[in-house]
């Protein structure tokens, strides 16, 4: 009988020993699955919900924070014109007016430079034109540009001169 417990001490010392191997392991595991995760879920914003003069705040902060070399200025003009004024370490400051109302948005991937790009594509004449307005290093950045610039667009309303021109056409 003597025997007996001692293989059952030994098999329970094994497991425990097992056991206590395994625990470290899982604080491991469990601490590895947070790595990229927001400690803080963010705010999500919803562009329909905001003024324009809102939007135009939302678009500047991304515009100062989505890209270490390069920011963004955004300004609204009478008829449905963005003004954006890119300055870059490499370059001098450019300031480019878009003209919104017609225009498309669209986002793109540079595999080489793992950056993301958000474009506005405006008619000038019989070409189509395409500005890009953002680069930002997260897809989160661009998807939240590009809806913040449609919606900018869908709150534009046309100067009076335009829309005097519309009625009479």
């Amino acid at each position: 009988m003597g025997m007996v417990l001692n293989q059952l001490s030994c098999n329970n010392l094994l497991t425990m020993l097992q056991r206590l191997m395994l625990v470290p392991l899982a604080i491991v595991f469990f601490a590895a699955c947070t790595d990229g995760y927001p400690r803080e879920d963010e705010l999500i914003i919803n562009p329909l919900e905001l003024n324009q003069f809102q939007r135009l705040q939302a678009m500047n902060q991304l515009g100062q924070d989505a890209y270490p070399e390069i920011t963004w200025r955004y300004r609204s003009l009478p008829s449905c014109i963005l003004q954006m004024t890119v300055n870059s370490f490499e370059s001098d400051k450019q300031t480019f007016s878009l003209h919104m109302l017609g225009a498309g948005v669209d986002i793109s991937f540079n595999k080489a430079d793992r950056v993301y790009g958000v474009q506005v594509q405006q008619r000038e004449g019989e070409s189509l034109e395409e500005q890009p307005i953002l680069l930002s290093k997260t897809w989160v950045d661009a998807i939240e540009m590009s809806n913040l610039v449609r919606s900018f667009q869908m709150g534009c309303k046309p100067s009076a001169e335009t829309e005097s021109v519309n009625i009479a056409n």
